[in-house]
């Protein structure tokens, strides 16, 4: 245990990061907010205790760990809370013993979270554990994927190490196949020996079982499923709603345990109503973007974090109290981005339909007593998507 300090936030532009903000600051805990930009969610918010900006992890990976221990000697800072993939060069920087001593970083060592950010890897220990897992197509160059495939059965290719709907490709089997891992190949530059994981495609609303474990034990989960997606290929949801579901519950938990997780993590799954079966997809080893309907339902896991961190894990499993099953919460300018989406497609209708879906109960971006953090989170997408011309930019890096 430590004693309580200031809080780094860091990837401050987004929802994550945001909802973390939010379950911190309304217990009292002072947060800085930290980012690339100037502006973003976290950046426009009243309940920031002050602003920083670092160089891209991505890009200057040297300068990020550097700007970050400023900013933690500038401000008194006792924790760190990554809100993105920066996490683990934060790990590897703790072990290298570049982070000050007394800055705690909730997160398990690197060589689990490179296990764990590597979706070949990780669905194959899933499938040693017993979870179930899409079929996984077993090859070495992408012609041989297209010969181990039906050219009638659809198929979806990851790369080993991306984020949301980035680096993911749908094809049919064969040739259609082949060509689509040529393409990862040359767009991503990957890497010959960390070629995409490819199985069967397979049917289902997606899931996910979100979880605190300290050093091996689990202190909260929180379960619901998705209603809506950005994107019609899949990727971050738009809508979703607090669900119980204790078959994935079970194999969530039994993946995070045999890893001996220790933080946050969201464990993804695909479920098929009809048949009842389910298929192990990811685990997304920090903040998640739906984390602010756990809030809404009663469970707020930056809090939860922040007490076993000062207080131990003890007095964060005391402070967890009922779950709301049923909640529904919706991202607002996700939906903006997910009807544009369908005007591209040509599917005038669903874009313009309004009602569509269950009625919220909470928004993930609209908060009546922070206003501004809608603004700040509409101008960061404008602003990248005039520059990118993509509402899902892709950064250097990002896929590999």
């Amino acid at each position: 245990m430590r004693d309580e300090g200031t809080v780094l936030l860091t990837h401050g532009w987004c929802r994550s990061s945001y909802s973390a903000l939010r379950g911190l600051a309304h217990q009292g805990v002072k947060v800085v907010v930290a980012d690339t930009a100037w502006i973003g969610m976290c950046q426009t918010s009243r309940l920031a205790h002050a602003r920083g900006r670092y160089r891209s992890p991505y890009g200057d990976p040297d300068g990020f760990v550097t700007d970050i221990v400023e900013l933690c000697q500038r401000h008194e800072v006792g924790l760190i809370i990554p809100g993105h993939e920066e996490g683990e060069l934060l790990v590897q920087a703790r072990e290298a013993g570049r982070l000050p001593s007394d800055v705690a970083l909730p997160m398990t060592d690197s060589a689990t979270l490179a296990l764990v950010n590597d979706k070949d890897r990780m669905s194959r220990l899933a499938r040693g554990l017993g979870v179930a897992v899409a079929l996984i197509v077993e090859y070495g160059v992408p012609a041989e994927a297209g010969s181990a495939t039906d050219p009638e059965r659809w198929y979806v290719a990851r790369a080993r190490r991306s984020n949301s709907s980035k680096g993911v490709r749908f094809a049919r089997g064969g040739d259609a196949l082949v060509r689509a891992l040529e393409r990862m190949v040359t767009d991503f530059r990957l890497d010959p020996d960390r070629l995409p994981i490819v199985q069967e495609r397979v049917s289902g609303d997606g899931w996910g079982v979100s979880c605190l474990y300290w050093h091996g034990r689990r202190v909260a989960s929180f379960t619901h499923r998705r209603l809506q997606e950005k994107v019609l290929t899949g990727g971050t949801s738009t809508l979703r709603v607090s669900a119980v579901n204790p078959a994935l519950e079970v194999d969530a938990h039994r993946l995070l345990e045999a890893l001996g997780w220790h933080g946050l993590a969201m464990v993804e799954f695909k479920h098929d109503a009809e048949s009842g079966r389910h298929h192990f997809i990811e685990v997304n080893p920090r903040l998640w973007g739906s984390i602010g309907l756990s809030l809404s339902s009663g469970v707020n896991f930056p809090w939860l974090l922040y007490l076993a961190e000062t207080r131990g894990a003890e007095v964060a499993r005391a402070a967890l109290g009922p779950v709301r099953v049923g909640m529904v919460e919706r991202w607002l300018v996700g939906d903006v981005i997910r009807r544009l989406d369908l005007l591209r497609r040509g599917q005038l209708a669903g874009a313009l339909r309004l009602r569509d879906g269950a009625r919220a109960h909470a928004f993930d971006d609209f908060k009546l007593d922070d206003p501004l953090v809608l603004f700040g989170e509409a101008f960061y997408y404008l602003a990248k998507g005039l520059r990118t011309r993509s509402m899902n930019p892709l950064e250097a890096g990002m896929v590999r």
